[in-house]
């Protein structure tokens, strides 16, 4: 099991994804309920984490609070010894995308086409209109295509 995350400010999305791309859970919640993932019975195998890249433009606070959100996941992966990694959105969307630099449509296209609809009873449904919750699954994606591919992160 894989877990995806696109940390936030005030709430982190998460995905939950088997070895062959099923989503078992999607959401978007407070990380100090995301963090119950990490401690369930059997916690995911690997953690896959949206990371901050620098565009070199001005930010604003809600990037610092994210970047403090990531921190906090990496030192809660490490006390527990789980496995993760940091995929910035440019490396991630670039394979699922075939470009690095693309907006949340054509994110939601490219994953439409790569695993169906996101109507109820169809794949994505769990996904459905939520950018953040998108973002997580395709992190989570990229990590079992990097892993399948014999490529170690």
């Amino acid at each position: 099991m894989i877990l995806g995350l696109d940390p936030g400010p005030a709430e982190t999305a998460y995905c939950l994804i088997d070895q062959d791309f099923n989503i078992h859970i999607a959401g978007k919640a407070p990380l100090v309920d995301v963090f119950n993932f990490f401690t369930v019975a059997r916690p995911p195998d690997h953690i896959a984490i949206e990371s901050i890249q620098s565009y070199g433009m001005a930010v604003g606070r809600s990037v610092f609070d994210t970047c403090y959100t990531i921190g906090r996941v990496l030192q809660k992966c490490d006390d527990l010894g789980l496995p993760f990694v940091l995929y910035p959105r440019p490396e991630y969307t670039r394979r699922i995308c075939g470009v690095g630099k693309i907006n949340d449509a054509v994110l939601r296209q490219a994953l439409l086409l790569r695993f169906g609809g996101d109507k109820k009873g169809e794949p994505l449904y769990l996904l459905k209109g939520n950018s953040d919750k998108r973002s997580a699954f395709a992190v989570s994606v990229y990590h079992l295509d990097v892993l399948n591919s014999g490529g170690v992160r």
